[in-house]
């Protein structure tokens, strides 16, 4: 009985003493993925990683020494080095939660991935149904589409296709109604267009069917690398939120268009929102003008180009993200308060969301909609303009008016991941979230708009034939936004050189 007892006090001791080695060597793995990743994350300052590194090393060898020269006595030594493994380790994952979320949200917004666009071939012709009955027949494409060369090196590489080239949209679904082309090639964009012209039943599409889908890489314009230090300098960037179905990397009508101005030395930034519908000189093309919202059909770069010639201005960086994602940040940011000029309710798909005239509290689902909504306002697609920099404003002093909100930063990042991609580069964003850490700044945003009237034009992406609905700009309206960038723009050249040449020094 004696022997058995020891045998048992020597099982527990063994035990005990395996459950504390487990611990020290997950103290050890946590410890060294946290440092790791401290490293690859690049905002920390090298001294501050070395004494956490210190820090760390010294607590784990302490762990080592107790677990090893105190095994079998001074139960308080054992039960210390229980509780530093557990604290090490609980608070090395929580850490390694917000540089992983990091890590992962930089690696992936920063990629510089080509823009693809998803094309269809539309009949009219219910005998056509598969490309095989397309041999021998005419096909036509849009002129004006920068990929068509490669349309139809890969269609005819599946069909002996006749081409046929046509100036606008509009153009190729009257020849296709009146039988003079057997099937017509367009970007996937153009159909949402045409849905949601609905109003203009030369636009409707309900008689058309697709006969196959394909999707290639698309070259785009030429993209300017900004060689502008936002740490020490204001900048610009545009933000476009797509309204593409399919996925982030395709093309799409641009539905929101922000000029977003930082002036990190005020700290202020500001917001100028164009509406979708303003009528602009697409970049690189003569002729008719054409909504602001079609040159995303073309590609991130020709919305930005574009915008640039309506201001007179130089774009340094682009942002463009999918707005459904605004759901998901605001709840997880526990709603945000927004400002409604006007009592609204919204009802869809059996959801209902109140707004009442003033502030109030809303969550993402109600976020989005205020964002969306703009049949309800007199001033239509530029009262949702308002609307959407209301919901950005509201975004920002909500994450930097608390520090509460530091611990949604892990989720926040996440989120924001897949929906959301930008010219930035890695180093660009490390050195600006770096300055924001030594200098941390509560941000006032300010909002303006580009206002004119409503009329309907022809486009140069529809033709002559399908006026659109479009927004003449007021050229005071432009004058003013223009004037209130420069302003944000400008900084003390003083300021800027005192600057270089203190970072010049401490090199």
């Amino acid at each position: 009985m004696k022997e058995r007892s020891q045998s048992k006090k020597s099982f527990k001791k063994n035990l005990w003493f395996g459950v504390k080695l487990l611990l020290v060597a997950i103290q050890l793995m946590v410890s060294l993925l946290l440092i790791i990743s401290l490293i690859r994350m690049e905002i920390v300052e090298k001294w501050i990683i070395v004494v956490i590194s210190l820090i760390l090393a010294v607590l784990l060898v302490l762990n080592i020494i107790i677990l090893l020269v105190f095994r079998r006595s001074k139960i308080w030594a054992q039960i210390l080095c229980s509780i530093v493994a557990i604290v090490c380790v609980v608070g090395g994952i929580f850490a390694l939660k917000y540089t992983d979320a990091f890590n992962g949200f930089l690696n992936k917004i920063t990629v510089k991935e080509p823009e693809t666009k998803l094309y269809d071939v539309l009949a009219i012709n219910d005998e056509i149904k598969d490309l095989g009955q397309l041999n021998h027949k005419s096909v036509g494409f849009l002129k004006t589409d920068p990929e068509v060369g490669k349309a139809e090196q890969l269609l005819e590489k599946l069909a002996t296709i006749k081409i046929d080239h046509y100036d606008d949209v509009g153009t190729m679904l009257e020849v296709l109604r009146n039988g003079l082309t057997d099937a017509i090639v367009l970007d996937n964009s153009w159909s949402d267009v045409m849905s949601d012209d609905s109003e203009n039943e030369n636009y409707s599409i309900e008689d058309l069917h697709v006969v196959y889908s394909f999707k290639i890489t698309i070259d785009g314009d030429e993209v300017e690398i900004s060689d502008k230090d936002i740490t020490l300098e204001p900048f610009i960037i545009y933000l476009s939120g797509s309204d593409s179905r399919n996925g982030l990397k395709s093309v799409g009508r641009s539905d929101v268009n922000i000029v977003v101005v930082v002036n990190q030395k005020q700290g202020k930034v500001l917001l100028v929102s164009i509406p979708r519908d303003t009528y602009v000189q697409l970049h690189g093309t003569t002729g008719l003008k054409d909504k602001l919202t079609h040159a995303g059909v073309y590609g991130i770069e020709k919305s930005k180009t574009t915008i640039e010639d309506f201001l007179g201005i130089n774009i340094d960086h682009t942002i463009k993200v999918s707005f459904d994602t605004v759901v998901r940040v605001v709840d997880a940011l526990g709603g945000i308060d927004i400002n409604s000029d006007m009592d609204l309710t919204l009802s869809a798909s059996g959801e209902r969301c109140h707004f009442v005239e003033g502030k109030q509290h809303v969550d993402g689902n109600c976020a989005l909609r205020f964002a969306r909504e703009r049949k309800s306002y007199t001033l239509g697609d530029r009262h949702r303009g308002y609307n959407q920099q209301e919901v950005i404003r509201a975004i920002i002093e909500k994450f930097s008016g608390s520090k509460n909100y530091l611990l949604k930063v892990p989720e926040i990042l996440n989120i924001a991941a897949d929906s959301f991609e930008t010219s930035l580069g890695r180093d660009d964003i490390i050195e600006f979230v770096r300055s924001q850490i030594i200098n941390p700044v509560n941000w006032e945003v300010e909002s303006i708009s580009v206002d004119g009237r409503g009329t309907m034009e022809p486009t140069y992406s529809m033709g002559a034939n399908l006026p659109l609905y479009v927004m003449i700009p007021y050229e005071d309206s432009v004058v003013n936004a223009v004037n209130k960038i420069n302003e944000y723009l400008k900084v003390e050249v003083e300021e800027v050189v005192d600057e270089v040449v203190e970072e010049t020094q401490a090199e």
